[in-house]
């Protein structure tokens, strides 16, 4: 199960929302660790997105690595 407290902990998710963009479309919104602390980078915190299907089917992610969570409201209201 996608929001498994142990799933999430093993891919570094700290949070998630739906947000959606100006079509109302829907996108799995999640705050992350993951993948930055490889290469002896220090570990912080970004945004990825994926956007969710028809049947609340999670799609692949957004190329785009978000800084914050306001970076992911404009993005989407570009959308």
């Amino acid at each position: 199960m996608w929001f498994a407290r142990g799933n999430a902990r093993y891919h570094g998710d700290l949070s998630y929302r739906i947000l959606h963009d100006k079509q109302r479309r829907p996108y799995l919104v999640r705050e992350t660790y993951a993948w930055s602390d490889m290469f002896g980078n220090e570990r912080t915190a970004h945004y990825r997105i994926n956007p969710i299907g028809h049947g609340l089917e999670i799609l692949p992610l957004v190329e785009v690595i978000f800084d914050n969570l306001e970076e992911v409201k404009i993005w989407l209201s570009q959308k």
